[in-house]
C-alpha cells in the first residue's frame, strides 16, 4: 500500500526507499548492496583481494539465516567471518605449495560435496572455506596478506552486515538450494576442485582458481535438486555468466568492471528469487566474478 504524502515527506534514507519500491526490488538492492559495497570498497582503495574477500564473506553470511540483533545473530556472523577469512589466510600462505594446495582442495571439496546430503545450512557453511581458500590463493602470498584477509573478511562480512541488518533491516532473507541429488556425480565433486585447479594450471597462468570453481559450480548444478527444466536454466545461466568472466579475463578488463559484474549478477539473481530462493547461477556466478578478480 502507499503512503500518504505527508508521512513520506516525514521519512528519509532507506525508510523513504523502502515506501517508494516494491519489496522485490528493496530485497534486490539489499542484496547487491551486500555484494557490492565491500567489493566496491576494498577495488577503490586498491586491495582488490580485500574487497573480494570481504564481499564474499557478507554474501555467505547473509545466505546462512535472517537478520537478528541478539547474541546468536552477531555469534554466528562474527564466527562465519573468521571461518572464512582464516581459510584465506591458509590459501595464501601456502599458494606456494602446489601439493599442500591440492590436499586442502581435496579436504574442502570433499566436505562440500559430503554436506550437500545433509542440509541447506551445513552445505551453506560448508562452501565457506571452498571460497576462502580459491580466494586466498590468488592473494598475495605471505603472512601480512594472510593478516589483511582475516581483517577484511571482519569487517566485510563481520561489522558491515551487522550495521546493515541495523540501518537497513529486513524480514526476508535469502537462501540457496544446495542440496544434492543421492549420491549422483558425488565422486566427481570431491575431485573437481583438486582436479580442475591442476588443469587449469597447466592450461592458464593467471586466474586458475576461478577455472577450478567453474568445474564445481557446473557439477553442482548438474547435480542439484529440482526438476530438469530448472537445472537446464540454472546451467545455461551460469554458463553465460562464466564465458562473460572468461572474457573479461582474457582482454584484462578493470577490476571495478567486475565489481559491476558482480553487482548486476547479485541484483538480478535477487530479483528472480522465488519464494526466497536465489537462482544456483546468480550465487554461483557472483563468487565465479569475486575469485576471477584476484590475479
Amino acid at each position: 500500500m502507499l503512503l500518504p504524502m505527508a508521512a513520506v515527506e516525514k521519512q528519509s534514507g532507506f525508510a523513504a526507499l523502502r515506501a517508494h519500491f516494491p519489496i522485490r526490488w528493496q530485497l534486490a538492492l539489499r542484496f547487491g548492496a551486500v555484494v557490492g559495497a565491500p567489493f566496491a570498497a576494498g577495488t577503490s582503495a586498491g586491495a582488490h583481494p580485500l574487497g573480494a574477500i570481504a564481499a564474499a564473506s557478507a554474501l555467505l553470511i547473509l545466505l546462512l539465516g535472517p537478520p537478528g540483533y541478539g547474541i546468536a545473530r552477531r555469534a554466528q556472523v562474527i564466527g562465519v567471518a573468521i571461518l572464512i577469512g582464516l581459510t584465506a589466510a591458509i590459501g595464501a600462505l601456502v599458494q606456494n605449495h602446489e601439493l599442500i594446495l591440492v590436499l586442502l582442495l581435496v579436504l574442502v571439496g570433499g566436505f562440500f560435496a559430503v554436506a550437500r546430503k545433509v542440509d541447506r545450512s551445513l552445505a551453506t557453511i560448508a562452501l565457506v572455506p571452498v571460497v576462502g581458500l580459491l580466494i586466498g590463493s590468488g592473494s598475495p602470498d605471505g603472512l601480512r596478506s594472510a593478516i589483511e584477509l582475516v581483517g577484511a573478511s571482519l569487517i566485510g562480512g563481520g561489522l558491515y552486515l551487522l550495521l546493515l541488518d541495523r540501518v537497513w533491516p529486513s524480514s526476508e532473507h535469502p537462501s540457496v538450494a544446495l542440496e544434492g541429488r543421492a549420491k549422483r556425480l558425488l565422486p566427481a565433486l570431491i575431485l573437481a576442485l583438486p582436479v580442475g585447479y591442476v588443469v587449469a594450471s597447466l592450461l592458464f597462468e593467471w586466474h586458475i582458481a576461478a577455472y577450478a570453481f567453474a568445474l564445481l559450480a557446473v557439477l553442482v548444478i548438474l547435480n542439484a535438486r529440482g526438476a530438469h527444466r530448472t537445472t537446464q536454466h540454472e546451467l545455461l545461466g551460469f554458463l553465460v555468466i562464466a564465458a562473460l568472466v572468461a572474457i573479461e579475463i582474457q582482454i584484462s578488463v578493470r577490476v571495478d568492471v567486475m565489481v559491476f559484474t558482480a553487482l548486476i549478477v547479485a541484483i538480478v539473481g535477487s530479483w528472480r528469487a522465488e519464494r526466497g530462493t536465489v537462482p544456483l547461477w546468480s550465487i554461483f556466478g557472483t563468487l565465479l566474478v569475486l575469485i576471477a578478480s584476484i590475479s
